[in-house]
């Protein structure tokens, strides 16, 4: 006989190789079906049984699975040990045991055995999987071009040309992997021996099914978790009742213009790439008109947009609040291997100048030691570097939220705790409400967070952690959801009309502090909550002065302005011989007091150094270029080869004391001596002490057409007609050239609908930021390691490990030291 058998569980093991004796590896087995067949076919014995839990919980995420709740398994459940004597009684008078993917069920019935201290006899019966035998039949192509594992509904489909019901019901599964099972034997696909068959019996189970296998008929429609209808409500009538108390409303918590007090805290912008399109410069606008006085940036996991923000906001006069959305690695942040490509999210604000210190440590690190799929960090890391930082819970991912709908209340409960514990008062618990009115955008948002909300506000009142109210914002207005859905299309790598892909919302716009009022007309301390983080948050510099790398000196010297003079002179002499002329002298006094009184002598002598060790090498140096070759220090240290002296050349265009600014030298090395040079640089000075600058990639004019008319599956031919309509002229933007270019007015006023759409979505996505690379030449140098002063991030295929995470506009704004090192 065969037992072909299907389970239903509380989730999904963390190690799929882990041994069934590891008990907290496998999860909980929630309900078990089989049938049992004779080898003609004919069925001899089904069996459906729900388990009563035994000291555990249904979560909330697989009760939305497969529709059995903690509370009805307790009422409907039967007792497990009762269940597995009964399916190992019957499965012991069974030749095989037949499923689909029967290896995972074999560990969940396993894992049980071990638990109850019963015989594993599973382990003694022949296994038959589906899933396994159907792969070459199935001919599924993967990635690598090889053929992958069918889904059972693919089996079926396959099989019978018609769609499985997706019941998620371990019953339902079985019939249709009994019906699939059969049929793969009707039609040999199976061979005959795998089951246990000879020429005789295969010719008798033939005889006795002519036709395509049916199904037997069971009733198995899937569970419908009516009891969960009152778990659905995000506020008892009791927690609404309490809630009333504590909605006292204090004027100083209004503002002139009536509104009440709100900030956003956690906000995208197009510095998460692909994921956020909130244009800084546009966001600083709409924050100010409509009365905010601060507002946050937390991009996924980096701070590339920081310096930016903070410069536009705090010309704005609104208060920046500099953090990033972190991704926490579940373990060890340094974790590899299948097991360690989960993560959550958290959100991190930095209170003070020292909260953004750590925030740049944390960052940098994630980059050069925690980056897998994503730059991440862990829990360790959090502890040591929490000092003047906020946290809040984030979205859906983060990690109360998802041990609530994953696993169990207590869990979550206990990770709470623990942020508690390591960042005290300055732990928030975010409430997001994300109700989609657009039935193209994803409607299970909302039914989560209705259902996390209110276990939050639950933790909120048992344990003091006070609620705050954020939208995750990723766009600017309510009218850019689909352009940004566009641009998820494009970070995915799947098009608009995939009904499987990823979707957002609709509902992350950046919200006006009415809408957000309104959103929690319920809950307005979540609203209020967020003016006393933004009054915690100090406001702080980003701009620092010059910060000259040490240059180590030789004996007998103990500055750098002596020495530089030392090696000023001595190569004077070399350039103009030993007896220096009146006029030498003074334009070499005049030069090193103004280098002395900008504090620069240590830039010279760096610059010195390694165009010295470049020509001991055998590398070409170029003759220098630009306002550098008025300076005649730079002459005696052969940083440049042109006599400023003989062709009247003002050292003032490179150095002026009246406009502080740092030095700017051009340094030309031939191609394959330039890597040899950084790598010299690095050597001396340390791996995080040098670094690259970054650079950002933006979707042009013509990149945004064909990349919206690709996920919208455009023709090729069409898309690039539309690019061309885009005049060649640099700087020509989509705006302009709509204006300008008589057949992009005729597509808008009269075109196709599908056309019109792209432009009118490529015009939205234009200059969003699309991929990060590092500057052709600008390198800097460091007095300490990099992540003391700017966030960094790792870089592959260079001489240098490292680029800084802000770009060349502003990396000299926060004192460090840029170079160009040019390739001739």
């Amino acid at each position: 006989m065969y037992i072909i058998y299907d389970t239903e569980t509380t989730g999904l093991p963390n190690n799929w190789n882990a041994p069934i004796t590891d008990s907290d590896n496998w999860p909980r087995m929630v309900q078990i079906a089989w049938q049992v067949h004779d080898k003609s076919g004919k069925l001899v014995e089904v069996k459906n049984y729900i388990i009563k839990p035994e000291d555990y919980e249904i979560p909330y995420n697989v009760v939305k699975v497969h529709g059995i709740s903690t509370e009805r398994a307790l009422k409907q459940g039967v007792d497990l040990e009762r269940v597995l004597n009964e399916f190992k009684e019957i499965a012991s008078q069974c030749e095989y045991v037949i499923g689909h993917n029967i290896s995972f069920d074999n560990n969940i019935v396993g894992a049980e055995l071990h638990r109850k201290g019963m015989d594993q006899f599973l382990e003694k019966i022949p296994t038959i999987d589906t899933k396994d035998l159907g792969t070459d039949f199935c001919a599924i192509p993967n990635k690598s071009g090889r053929y992958k594992w069918p889904k059972l509904g693919e089996l079926y489909q396959k099989l019978f040309d018609e769609e499985i019901i997706e019941a998620h019901n371990a019953a339902a599964d079985v019939e249709a992997t009994a019906r699939c099972f059969l049929e793969m034997l009707r039609r040999e696909i199976i061979p005959a021996k795998t089951a246990g068959l000879d020429d005789t019996t295969l010719v008798k189970f033939k005889e006795e099914n002519p036709d395509v296998i049916q199904l037997i008929g069971l009733n198995i429609e899937p569970y419908n978790p009516n009891d969960l209808e009152e778990d659905q409500k995000e506020v008892s009538e009791e927690a609404k009742e309490e809630q009333v108390e504590t909605q006292v409303i204090d004027e100083a918590n209004v503002e002139e213009d009536g509104k009440m007090q709100f900030t956003h805290l956690h906000l995208h912008t197009q510095y998460s790439i692909l994921d956020g399109m909130t244009n800084i410069k546009k966001l600083a606008k709409k924050v100010k008109a409509d009365g905010m006085k601060a507002v946050a940036i937390t991009d996924h996991g980096n701070m590339y947009g920081v310096k930016e923000f903070h410069n536009i906001m705090t010309k704005e006069g609104i208060k920046p609040i500099i953090g990033m959305e972190a991704y926490l690695a579940h373990g060890d942040h340094k974790g590899r291997g299948n097991e360690n490509k989960k993560y959550y999210h958290l959100v991190l604000l930095a209170k003070n100048e020292k909260g953004y210190k750590n925030l740049t440590k944390l960052s940098s690190i994630a980059f050069s030691e925690g980056y897998y799929y994503k730059p991440r960090i862990d829990k360790e890391l959090l502890q040591k570097y929490h000092e003047g930082i906020i946290a809040s819970s984030a979205c859906l991912a983060g990690e109360i939220n998802r041990k609530l709908m994953n696993e169990t209340v207590d869990s979550a409960e206990e990770a709470l705790l623990w942020y508690k514990d390591v960042f005290g008062d300055d732990f928030y618990l975010e409430l997001q409400r994300h109700q989609a009115t657009d039935p193209k955008m994803n409607q299970d948002v909302y039914p989560d967070q209705v259902f996390v909300n209110k276990h939050l506000v639950e933790f909120s009142k048992k344990h003091g952690v006070k609620i705050i109210a954020t939208n995750d914002v990723h766009y600017l207005n309510e009218e850019d959801a689909e352009a940004h859905d566009r641009l998820i299309c494009l970070s995915t790598g799947k098009m608009v009309d995939d009904t499987s892909r990823m979707r957002y919302s609709g509902q992350e716009w950046l919200k006006t502090r009415d809408e957000m009022a309104m959103l929690f007309a319920d809950l307005p301390e979540a609203i209020l909550n967020t003016q006393e983080i933004v009054d915690k948050v100090e406001y702080f510099e980003l701009n620092k002065k010059a910060i000259m790398p040490d240059f180590e000196l030789p004996e007998g010297f103990d500055n750098e302005d002596d020495y530089l003079k030392h090696i000023t002179y001595e190569g004077a002499k070399k350039r103009w011989g030993e007896e220096l002329s009146k006029e030498v002298i003074d334009r070499l006094e005049f030069e090193l007091g103004t280098i002395k009184h900008m504090g620069f002598p240590g830039y010279f002598l760096i610059v010195w150094d390694f165009l010295k060790a470049a020509r001991e090498m055998g590398v070409s140096v170029g003759p220098g270029r630009g306002s550098a070759a008025g300076s005649a220090v730079a002459y005696c240290l052969r940083i440049t080869d042109i006599d400023p002296l003989k062709y009247n050349l003002l050292f003032e265009r490179f150095l002026n004391p009246d406009r502080i600014s740092m030095p700017d030298i051009d340094i030309d090395f031939d191609d394959a001596g330039r890597e040899k040079v950084l790598q010299w640089v690095k050597e001396k000075y340390g791996a995080k002490r040098v670094a690259h600058l970054i650079t950002f990639g933006t979707m042009a004019a013509k990149s945004s057409i064909k990349d919206v008319a690709r996920v919208q599956d455009l023709p090729l031919s069409q898309s690039n007609a539309l690019a061309k309509f885009v005049p060649d002229k640099p700087g020509t933007t989509l705006e302009k050239a709509f204006d300008q270019v008589p057949e992009f007015q005729d597509i808008l006023d009269n075109g196709k609908p599908e056309e019109r759409s792209v432009l009118e979505f490529a015009k939205k996505l234009e200059g969003s930021v699309r991929n990060t690379g590092t500057h052709a030449c600008g390198i800097i140098i460091a007095k300490d390691d990099l992540d003391n002063y700017v966030p960094i991030t790792h870089v592959k295929d260079s001489s240098l490990d490292y680029a800084t995470q802000y770009d060349g506009h502003y990396v000299e704004d926060i004192g460090l030291l840029k170079m160009d090192f040019l390739g001739l």
